[in-house]
């Protein structure tokens, strides 16, 4: 089996005609979208009140920016409007609101103010009045409390604070508002009532209200995280009502005055924009079941691009970020240098990471380098240090790891040859650490006699999940099926990840693990200068895992501390070549010929490769699977007598 070319382990683009990064047309985010620019379409033409988008995002992404430019887009109309409080001067401790047109409000307050003043000096008011209602539309509302104000101050009434109207919220221009709530209170969201006390009375009164975020989005469109809902349950519950009742009650503090100074509610009519990812949509929904029919309308948020479709757009989009962010422009080695990075993110070489936190953070980065060498341009040199510098500031837990390789403390080979023994690949997270990498770990088997069991030391010593669990099984049902199809297996086996201190999961391993057991089984040696991943089914078929790289990366760095040799590599999964997107280094060494990464597809192009031996077929003896065949029967009692002197002559 041939290993892989070095053009094989990296994604190759074919960039169409592009001297720098600013030959591309800018793109915004929102162009990329096209299931939320079709929930923004549905949603702009629904005949409903107060409705509900959800969308399936990701850490990362300007939702703003995303709503900005889809409402934009979209929304042709929207019925804003200024709203105002004002003293009930029937009862001054329930104010009531004034629904205003858009952009009206000054002048209404000022409007106001001389009604008062000639009302109060007794003097004819009725052309101010006229003048409010035809800049308001002759509204009803604001008719009927303009009617008791000046019968009011007639009758020489008084009120509670020397200035009649609190204007709450009020529209510049006909732009549609979008609010982005974030990290808010009750009182942030759903607008608050401040007191005051004097003389050891608590009171409050219109102009001590204030508005709150969904007032502020009245009449266009507010933007909710749902992991701020998560954090404070009741808030959805007071929000639903609020969507479902079209009003807003306001949020109430705990003194005794709060009962008796009770502000109308105000009316609602807004969009709201549910943001979160799908963990967080599943939490809402287990906190809420009605979610899915109050939500019908919804959108996933894509977080990559397919290159091989559409190249030009995600070079737009990347040219859209440079200039969001006035960094430098890019040549156009650099573009492609910052492409391939786009593709490690998403693990594959044909997809383009759209994260703009990730993609942004690599350009500043880079143009940080540019900037202290004085280049007007970012180039490949750039982004090749800005990626290294940010390597070498987060890998002093490689540096340790790699310590006790030099220490001799982790007993690993990489030279030689051992029955039972293969090097396993890992890669270790760390909570709190935004840097992944490759470990490699050592896997040993040893065989007994006994009733067929493979014993998974870790699952017994507690320190397996669930999935490496199943792996473990998996590995006992195609041994079984291969060599315990007529007669129980008389042999028993352990299986034990070495020098292993904390618990692991996942499925990775299961190749490995397998062709360990497998040379304890026939007794045939395994080259150390392999490492092997790959999960793997009961009839031997050798299934794709994840964190491909980083193993990769991790097992040369352990053969880079022992010392190359030119024979080193890494089986993996044939299924994993698109995921492949190696360092530099590694595909240098791989080009040189000093490291190898061969895929295989099935258990027995492993062996061959592991153990430079033919596995075979279990019925005939002059390989692998017959040699262990052979034995089990032997030890089962099962062979003919010929077996002894077969065994005899061996000896």
């Amino acid at each position: 089996m041939q290993p892989l070319s070095p053009a094989e382990l990296a994604p190759a683009f074919s960039l169409p005609e592009l001297t720098t990064l600013n030959d591309a047309a800018p793109l915004p985010f929102s162009a990329l979208q096209q299931r939320a620019d079709s929930a923004f379409a549905t949603l702009s033409g629904l005949n409903s009140v107060n409705p509900i988008l959800l969308l399936n995002g990701f850490a990362g992404m300007d939702v703003e920016e995303l709503v900005q430019d889809l409402v934009k887009r979209h929304a042709n109309h929207a019925d804003l409007f200024d709203l105002c409080y004002a003293e009930n001067l029937h009862h001054p401790q329930k104010p009531i609101w004034l629904r205003l047109k858009a952009g009206t409000g000054i002048e209404f307050c000022e409007l106001v103010g001389q009604l008062l003043e000639l009302s109060s000096r007794h003097l004819e008011a009725e052309h101010i009045v006229e003048r409010i209602l035809k800049k308001q539309g002759q509204d009803e509302k604001v008719a009927d409390y303009l009617s008791d104000l000046a019968q009011h101050v007639a009758a020489g009434g008084g009120f509670s604070h020397p200035v009649l109207i609190n204007l709450m919220v009020h529209r510049f221009d006909s732009t549609i508002p979008i609010v982005h709530a974030r990290q808010f209170t009750p009182e942030q969201l759903f607008g608050a009532i401040h007191f005051q006390t004097e003389q050891g009375s608590v009171f409050s009164h219109h102009h001590l209200l204030e508005p709150g975020l969904i007032h502020r989005a009245n009449g266009g469109y507010l933007i909710v995280p749902i992991e701020e809902l998560l954090d404070q349950p009741g808030l959805w519950f007071r929000l639903k009502n609020a969507l479902a009742t079209q009003r807003v009650e306001w949020s109430r503090p705990n003194e005794m005055a709060a009962f008796y100074f009770q502000p109308e509610p105000p009316p609602l009519d807004v969009h709201l924009i549910l943001v979160g990812d799908r963990l967080a949509v599943a939490e809402l929904h287990m906190l809420d079941r009605e979610l899915d029919t109050l939500a019908f309308l919804r959108a996933d948020i894509i977080p990559e691009w397919n290159a091989q479709d559409d190249l030009p757009s995600y070079l737009g989009y990347l040219s859209h970020l440079r200039h969001k962010h006035g960094l430098r422009d890019m040549d156009a080695g650099a573009v492609t240098r910052l492409c391939r990075y786009g593709s490690r993110i998403t693990d594959h070489q044909h997809r383009l990471s759209l994260v703009e936190s990730q993609l942004v953070a690599m350009m500043q980065l880079a143009d940080v380098i540019a900037a202290r060498e004085q280049s007007e341009l970012i180039t490949e040199q750039h982004l090749r240090l800005a990626q290294e510098e940010q390597d070498h500031r987060l890998n002093f837990l490689v540096e340790q790891s790699d310590l006790g390789v030099r220490d001799g403390q982790f007993l690993l080979q990489t030279k030689g040859r051992e029955v039972g023994q293969i090097n396993g690949l890992s890669v270790i997270q760390i909570a709190g650490h935004p840097y992944d990498f490759g470990e490699p770990v050592r896997l040993t088997a040893t065989v007994h006699l006994g009733d067929g069991d493979v014993a998974d030391i870790e699952r017994k010593a507690d320190l397996a999940g669930h999935i490496h669990a199943k792996a473990m099984m998996i590995i006992h049902g195609y041994l079984a099926n291969l060599f315990g199809a007529e007669h129980p297996s008389p042999l028993s086996a352990n299986l034990v990840f070495e020098q292993s201190y904390h618990e692991i999961d996942g499925d990775s391993a299961a190749l490995a693990g397998l062709c360990a057991l497998i040379s304890a089984l026939g007794r045939e040696p395994i080259y150390q200068h392999f490492a092997i991943t790959g999960a793997v089914d009961q009839f031997g078929n050798v299934q794709p895992v994840g964190g491909v790289n980083e193993k990769i990366e991790g097992f040369y760095r352990l053969c880079r501390l022992q010392g190359l040799t030119g024979e080193q590599g890494v089986l993996i999964p044939a299924s994993n070549r698109l995921q492949l997107n190696l360092s530099d280094e590694v595909a240098g060494a791989v080009a040189e010929g000093r490291f190898h990464i061969h895929p295989v597809a099935r258990v027995e192009d492993a062996i061959a490769l592991l153990m430079g031996c033919e596995a075979g077929k279990v019925d005939d003896p002059h390989t692998l699977f017959g040699r262990i065949r052979e034995r089990l029967d032997d030890l089962n009692g099962h062979t003919v007598e010929s077996g002894f002197w077969r065994r005899l002559l061996r000896r």
